[in-house]
């Protein structure tokens, strides 16, 4: 039985998420939880999965490279490197630390629709067989844009700006965005759409707002926020012995 509090963070492209997730580590730590940090894909830095550093060449640079994959082929890479986090991440919950991950599962269904080819049924039924344990706080950050009318009779929400924030990564995740086959405004708008459809609806998610004006500080003061709330609500479920796992504030 897992006894740990497991946190994921998801959005799309330039939020900020993977500050915020290590913001909201920083804070976790701070209050004296033991928390395993990881990311999907895991990174070169020994971050996540070791595996992650050849996914992110391959998956993440394709675009670039001119090299072509079979439909499906990206997200076999992406499910490797997650079945092995999972692997890393769960004796954690079982010793019961807190984990912060970077992305997780919930992405896959989300830009499932954006590769290039989209991902097949029979790819994402290899998703759902390797979930892994269900985390109990999702981070859903939403980027927030004026709304615009799309000359046909409809409007769409502008977001543009988180796009053009993830185009101009600095130092290690320079030109990371350029090769990816969703580095367009339609497939992020879509991707958006997506995650709200998968888990807006989900009690462990927490939705939070992220304007082109924020600072992190501001997303911060908002994700810190949410996840109070909802360790609160957690914590009086298990006092009321309808969360069999329990969670207290921290996790040493």
């Amino acid at each position: 039985m897992n006894t740990g509090l497991f946190i994921t963070f998801e959005g799309a492209d330039g939020l900020g998420k993977s500050k915020q997730a290590d913001m909201l580590r920083w804070e976790l730590e701070g209050r004296g939880h033991r928390v395993y940090f990881t990311k999907e894909p895991g990174t070169k830095f020994g971050t996540g999965s070791p595996l992650g550093a050849v996914v992110r060449e391959t998956v993440f640079n394709l675009e670039d490279s001119g090299r072509i994959l079979p439909a499906g082929a990206q997200q076999l890479y992406l499910l490797l490197d997650h079945i092995d986090n999972v692997s890393r991440l769960e004796p954690h919950l079982r010793a019961g630390h807190t984990v912060v991950c970077d992305r997780y599962s919930d992405s896959a269904f989300a830009y499932a629709a954006v590769y290039n080819p989209p991902t097949p049924e029979s790819i994402l039924s290899l998703w759902e067989q390797y979930r892994g344990p269900v985390p109990d706080i999702t981070i859903l950050l939403l980027a927030q844009g004026s709304v615009v009318d799309d000359g046909a009779g409809g409007c769409y929400t502008d977001i543009g700006w988180a796009l053009a924030r993830a185009r101009k990564r600095l130092d290690d995740e320079a030109g990371k965005q350029s090769g990816k086959a969703w580095n367009n405004y339609h497939a992020q708008r879509l991707v958006q759409r997506i995650y709200l459809t998968l888990l807006a609806g989900e009690p462990r998610t927490v939705l939070v707002p992220v304007e082109e004006k924020d600072t992190e500080t501001d997303v911060h003061r908002r994700v810190t926020a949410a996840v109070d709330r909802r360790l609160k609500n957690l914590t009086a479920q298990s006092v009321a012995g309808q969360y069999t796992d329990g969670l207290p504030t921290a996790r040493r």
